[in-house]
């Protein structure tokens, strides 16, 4: 071989990695802006994956990085949780008024969000640089969305930590049918009375009204006032959407039906356990009798509880046998019984699958549901607002958990609640099945969110997910054109044939009078 040949390879490298697929390294800008920690760890696991994968991520959102992460880049989305949402009023509120409820405060931290100095950060960022792909949140940040016009309208992915809101199945053309799909909020089982039925349909008709007559129409001139005229609304945007990533999986959902654009990624936070601090390890091994681990999430503080709440948990805790392990946001507990160790900050999911743990008292946020069913740990549901009541209701009805009601906590009712989880073993059993169920999957829910986030880079957008549905007016979709058609045909056949019954009988009548005259 000629000296001249040895150098091809090394002058064919450059090329081969310039022709590489976009996604070998693409350019992927996260619109991640709700105010909630619970979506952020959610989020945040996908974006730090693609860019451990060699990705160059931005990230818009309320929550940055505490240390510098390679090829992750953060604009802070500044004074969002300035103004805490007030979640004591929510279970005062009836099914539609929480719809309102959250569609209101959706469209606040819209324009508030808009208004930030983040937003003219990102702003700026339009005018020298595009992405190639856009992951945004289908929850309540749509006014974010004309951002995908400005870097050049790159496919979007939606992602939702909030299970499947009816929205997300309504922007890729899944069918919900309500007569066993519970609609946003409804704490039903997919096997529904008649009743429940008729309360789901109504519900899921509300939503649907005040998301495409009340609130989109709102976002839209938020957006508006933020880009201007020239740019698409938000309400057209939407319909672009490539897939869907939602957190949803068979052990803590029902089955449904899915188009291929719904992507069920559920627990993508959840982690292999890492080995858990000196004194947290020490405090769990020394437990003989157990330890109960309690932790409200990220929304709900315990040290907010109000004082027939507090003094519920603190006089039951004390008398059980069980150590306790409290995530509590003060640096004291007032009343603090001898077996409760308080924490400000807990590595929850590490917590969880130490075997010493026989209970769970949770807020039931899906990220604490998701993570209580992949470790089997039995769990006394304590929900406050939106999704919570929900899921918590789906681990009752497998025997997974025992639910009590917020607003009436008593010594009595957690202590009951309590002692049956940790004596009846059905509890941990059916937890661990629904384990076993949640654990098998193909891939991890992880590796699956980035295959999917990159096969939508492989294909532009992978436009061939495209529902046909999409394209239908919506009583198209329910075939109520159809259905007018056979009953108005049907209607027609039988007055024909009514008349033409009625004209022989008259006939026949007319000839048999003629007979009996002659």
């Amino acid at each position: 071989m000629s000296e001249s040949l040895v150098w091809i390879p090394s002058l064919l490298l450059p090329l081969l990695l310039l022709s590489a697929s976009p996604c070998d390294s693409a350019r992927i800008l996260g619109l991640l802006s709700t105010p909630s920690r619970s979506h952020h760890i959610f989020n945040r696991a996908l974006m730090l994956e693609l860019a451990a994968r060699g990705h160059y991520v931005t990230v818009f959102s309320p929550d940055p990085e505490d240390r510098p992460v390679p090829n992750h880049r953060d604009i802070v989305l500044d004074g969002a949780y300035e103004e805490e949402y007030s979640y004591e009023v929510v279970p005062h509120l009836s099914y539609s008024q929480e719809v309102v409820e959250f569609f209101e405060w959706g469209l606040a931290n819209c324009d508030k969000a808009l208004k930030s100095d983040g937003a003219r950060q990102l702003m700026k960022l339009t005018e020298n640089e595009t992405f190639d792909l856009i992951i945004a949140e289908v929850m309540v940040q749509e006014c974010l969305l004309p951002f995908v016009s400005k870097f050049g309208n790159p496919p979007i992915v939606r992602i939702t930590a909030y299970g499947i809101p009816p929205w997300a199945n309504d922007l890729v053309g899944n069918y919900q049918n309500p007569s066993f799909v519970n609609t946003f909020n409804l704490p039903y089982s997919y096997h529904m009375t008649f009743l429940q039925r008729l309360t789901n349909f109504l519900l899921d008709m509300f939503v649907w009204y005040c998301r495409n007559y009340v609130y989109m129409p709102m976002q839209d001139r938020i957006s508006r006032q933020f880009f201007g005229e020239s740019v698409p609304l938000p309400s057209e945007i939407e319909k672009n959407m490539s897939l869907v990533l939602v957190n949803a999986y068979l052990g803590t959902h029902y089955p449904q039906p899915h188009v291929p654009a719904v992507v069920p990624v559920g627990g993508m936070q959840i982690r292999p356990p890492q080995p858990l601090p000196k004194d947290l390890q020490g405090y769990l091994d020394s437990a003989p009798q157990g330890v109960i681990y309690m932790c409200l999430g990220t929304n709900v503080r315990s040290d907010e509880l109000g004082e027939n709440q507090l003094r519920a948990f603190l006089e039951a805790f004390r008398e059980l046998p069980q150590k306790v392990l409290w995530k509590w946001e003060s640096d004291s507990l007032p009343g603090q019984p001898p077996n409760v160790k308080i924490i400000k900050w807990a590595p929850q999911n590490d917590i969880l699958a130490h075997p010493n743990v026989k209970a769970f008292v949770s807020h039931g946020g899906m990220l604490s549901t998701s993570e209580a069913v992949q470790h089997g740990v039995p769990v006394v549901g304590v929900p406050f607002f939106a999704d919570q009541y929900v899921n918590l209701r789906r681990v009752v009805a497998r025997g997974g958990a025992l639910q009590l009601d917020s607003l009436n906590l008593t010594k009595e009712s957690v202590l009951k609640a309590l002692t049956q989880v940790l004596i009846d073993p059905s509890y941990r059993d059916r937890m661990k099945r629904l384990s076993a169920i949640y654990r098998d999957r193909p891939q991890t829910a992880l590796e699956s969110a980035v295959w999917w986030t990159e096969y939508a880079l492989r294909h532009q957008g992978a436009p061939h997910l495209r529902c046909a549905s999409l394209d239908l007016h919506w009583f198209q979709r329910w075939l109520l054109d159809v259905t007018a058609l056979v009953l108005v045909v049907a209607i027609i056949g039988c007055t024909a044939a009514y008349l033409i019954v009625r004209r022989l009988l008259s006939a026949l009548q007319a000839k048999g009078r003629k007979l009996k005259t002659t």
